[in-house]
């Protein structure tokens, strides 16, 4: 029986900061998200913003290419997309990655 507890407690340990971690990253991916990439891709993905018109933005929320593909495949072609290159340089690569990881449960979404 006290094996069991203390299993209990190490696996417990050990999950809940991993889950603190998951989600820590996807609140900052909805963060840079709002801050960076709703200015064109619209807050919910849609691509309904005036620049995101004008410059014939692809919509996001929805889009089943973008929530099959890896968040390092969405990381590459965030970072190779001209139109990213006036704010991409001042993000860090875990903003691009946590971004690129809620645009894909954005793409995932209808």
């Amino acid at each position: 029986m006290m094996t069991k507890t203390w299993t209990l407690l190490l696996t417990m340990a050990l999950v809940v900061p991993m889950m603190a971690f998951v989600s820590r990253a996807a609140a900052d991916g909805a963060g840079v998200f709002k801050s960076q990439c709703a200015k064109c891709h619209g807050e919910t993905g849609l691509s309904d913003t005036a620049p995101g018109k004008a410059l014939k933005v692809p919509q996001l929320s929805g889009d089943t290419k973008v929530a099959g593909a890896s968040v390092d495949e969405l990381v590459g072609k965030i970072k190779a997309n001209k139109k990213h290159e006036s704010f991409i340089k001042k993000l860090s690569d875990q903003d691009v990655t946590d971004a690129a990881g809620f645009v894909k449960d954005l793409a995932g979404k209808k």
